[in-house]
């Protein structure tokens, strides 16, 4: 099981190519969290707030997986969520690939996905990508936005209901 869609993306397609069979199945962890609350496995605390969703890379164009970071989404009460005009197959990057160093260009990238998601109306962007989140939280600090980024099992874990 895989929360970096890099990391799912890497095993998924080029390990089994390269290495031969794996002897245990690829899955992203939103496709299992999107099953076990469609199983009524997990329940959650409402939160009023509205929030967009960031397509990642290579979770979203990369992995084709759209839908399960959306029902999570949806599956917590009080949460009105928007799409930004960019996305699933439309969607911006975060603005840069791995772990290299933010240039003026992958900034303007930021900083203009950003702006689309306040245009939104909502005061939170989830992603299911550390990456994203770890980019767009430090241009929000460098700028001083007034917009917050959350990784969404973050998110799951913070509303989940535990019996």
């Amino acid at each position: 099981m895989f929360s970096c869609p890099e990391g799912y993306h890497t095993f998924k397609h080029y390990y089994s190519r390269y290495f031969g069979e794996l002897g245990f199945e690829v899955v992203h962890i939103v496709d299992l969290l999107s099953q076990k609350i469609k199983e009524n496995g997990i329940s959650f605390k409402p939160l009023d707030e509205v929030v967009t969703y960031q397509d990642p890379c290579r979770l979203g164009r990369m992995a084709g997986i759209y839908d399960a970071p959306r029902e999570i989404i949806r599956s917590i009460p009080g949460l009105t969520f928007k799409e930004m005009e960019r996305n699933r197959e439309s969607a911006v990057c975060c603005g840069t690939s791995a772990w290299q160093n933010c240039s003026s260009y992958s900034r303007t990238i930021q900083l203009d996905r950003l702006k689309e998601a306040g245009a939104t109306g909502a005061g939170t962007v989830i992603t299911s990508c550390p990456k994203c989140a770890i980019h767009f939280n430090c241009t929000v600090e460098s700028f001083e936005l007034e917009i917050r980024i959350k990784e969404l099992l973050d998110l799951v874990a913070e509303q989940a209901v535990i019996p």
